[in-house]
């Protein structure tokens, strides 16, 4: 029987501007996270995804709302790359951590950078710089992690060898992982449920469940099934979120 790992109930998050304004960010936002699940919030910019993430990553709380969940090493991937420029690429992922060496030479060799222990990050690329960050996630042993659209700044042939990596670490570590992402695309090709999130307020408007291959390629995205779900989802949001397809990328 699945087991609910994560509920989030009734989330809202209230703020004012820098001239007084409230501004209602989020608004009831509920839903669950299943198993050891990979569960994308696709969201137009704008939406107050980065703060949801941050809620769920308990580096912010919600103005109501509460999340029950018996995860309690969440580990938050910014959008920008986070790691320390003035360390090596072995002593970033080692940062914090209580694994042993070979096990964080593990860790370097999964996510794609042995060779490059000694390197710096500081003038690497965002690719470079986001597997860091992975690493120094994994090596913090994680219950669950959440990522803020990291992938946007990548050019394509990077950013299909960083959704293939994400993939197989989910399926080899079975560990929760939460993207927040405006780009349709990526979302079904990473997720196994897809939750959709309208703006102004942020809330959720529909969720849809993500029958592919466990194991999956960017050849996919050409199929038939890819298609139909990738147009299932634009359509939710044209017609139940006043147009706000204009915000994403497809």
């Amino acid at each position: 029987m699945a087991e609910i790992k994560f509920i989030v109930k009734n989330i809202s998050k209230k703020y004012t501007d820098k001239v007084g304004y409230s501004i209602n960010l989020l608004n009831n936002v509920s839903f669950n996270i299943i198993d050891n699940s990979f569960v994308s919030i696709l969201a137009p910019v704008g939406s107050g995804k980065t703060s949801m993430l941050k809620i769920l990553s308990n580096l912010d709380q919600p103005t109501s709302g509460s999340i029950e969940s018996n995860l309690n090493k969440r580990i938050f991937i910014p959008s920008s790359p986070s790691s320390f420029p003035w360390l090596s690429v072995i002593d970033n992922i080692r940062f914090n951590s209580e694994l042993s060496e070979s096990d964080i030479q593990e860790i370097i060799n999964k996510v794609g950078l042995n060779g490059y222990e000694d390197h710096f990050p500081n003038n690497k690329s965002e690719g470079f710089r986001f597997r860091i960050s992975l690493g120094r996630a994994l090596a913090n042993k994680p219950e669950i992690i959440l990522i803020d659209q990291p992938f946007s700044n990548l050019n394509t042939a990077t950013r299909t060898e960083i959704y293939s990596l994400i993939r197989n670490i989910y399926l080899e570590y079975s560990i929760p992982f939460i993207l927040g992402t405006t780009n349709i695309t990526e979302a079904i090709l990473l997720s196994d449920k897809i939750y959709l999130m309208k703006k102004n307020p942020g809330e959720i408007i529909d969720h849809i469940e993500i029958n592919l291959p466990k194991q999956r390629n960017a050849e996919i995205i050409e199929s038939d099934e890819f298609i139909s779900l990738r147009s299932k989802i634009e359509n939710i949001f044209k017609v139940r979120a006043d147009r706000q397809l204009y915000n994403f990328s497809i």
